[in-house]
């Protein structure tokens, strides 16, 4: 078992809200809390055992199979807590093939959400009503994007998966569990004009966007219901509550993210907002009682 640091990530449009999850309190404009990232250029460190002090891309990188997957050669995982005071920039993703092509990345971007606080207006920002590729480019030229953004209804507790390809965005009042496979390419599609504490407009990637946008395609928004799996192509989830030893019998890792309750386990105080990884058929002799979100990786992005 390996029991994870945190990482925090100052946004325009974070909030405060992620401190009860272990976040800086001192910061209140953390958008994003990472507690589970093994990426090259973001990672949690290992608080226990003999990796402590490592980066968790390093222990990967010495032995994917120990987590049973030798077909990724990054880890294959990105998991955070998402606070939005006010709307994200409006996004979009590329897929495997267009990442591994034309940006050398080992992962195109799909993602999902848990929700557990719903935006304030009710909605986010999913998909486009623009007929085609040609009437989207048009609306961005004359400076009419918002007109042709789809909105998504949403409530607390609902699970929404993003395909690449899907214009998104989160919307203020948001607080989600978020998984995703793990890389940033992301392509920052509009802004709302907005500027940073510099007076500098964020950069967009309008064309590359455009690139690989699928007008047609959206999401749905689906009650997530306890002790039930939800499988995608590269990631499953569950929502469930851990009262003493946990085993993972799946041949893969296990990510258990605490959302409430505590946990000990080999000395180490889990709160709300750790993650402890629980290697293939290992038994993590957790006590104490949990609420806690597992995710595992899915072979679906596996090249």
């Amino acid at each position: 078992m390996l029991v994870l640091d945190t990482v925090n990530k100052t946004t325009i449009w974070g909030g405060s809200r992620l401190q009860k999850f272990g976040a800086d309190p001192l910061n209140t404009r953390v958008g994003s809390l990472y507690t589970v990232a093994g990426g090259v250029d973001l990672s949690c460190t290992v608080l226990n055992g003999e990796n402590i002090g490592l980066a968790l891309s390093e222990v990967y990188a010495a032995d994917p199979a120990r987590f049973g997957c030798p077909e990724f050669p990054v880890f294959p995982l990105l998991i955070g807590l998402v606070d939005a005071s006010a709307d994200l920039s409006i996004q979009v993703h590329p897929d495997d093939d267009y990442a591994r092509a034309r940006l050398s990345a080992p992962f195109g971007k799909s993602e999902a959400w848990v929700f557990l606080a719903p935006p304030a207006s009710g909605s986010i920002v999913c998909g486009c009503t623009a007929k085609d590729a040609d009437e989207l480019r048009e609306k961005v030229a004359q400076g009419q994007v918002e007109t042709v953004l789809g909105r998504l209804p949403v409530r607390a507790d609902d699970y929404v998966f993003v395909a690449p390809g899907t214009l998104h965005a989160l919307t203020a009042g948001c607080l989600v569990y978020e998984i995703q496979q793990s890389t940033d390419v992301t392509f920052r599609f509009y802004d709302y004009d907005r500027r940073d504490e510099k007076g500098q407009a964020r950069p967009l990637q309008v064309e590359e966007a455009l690139s690989v946008v699928d007008v047609h395609k959206t999401a749905r928004a689906l009650p997530y219901e306890w002790e039930r799996d939800y499988e995608e192509a590269y990631f499953g989830t569950r929502r469930t509550r851990v009262c003493g030893p946990f085993a993972n019998e799946r041949d893969v890792f296990v990510c258990a993210t605490l959302l409430s309750g505590s946990l000990t386990a080999e000395g180490m105080f889990l709160t709300p907002g750790m993650s402890a990884i629980v290697l293939p058929h290992e038994t993590a002799g957790f006590q104490g009682q949990a609420e806690v979100m597992l995710a595992w990786p899915n072979g679906g992005g596996a090249k």
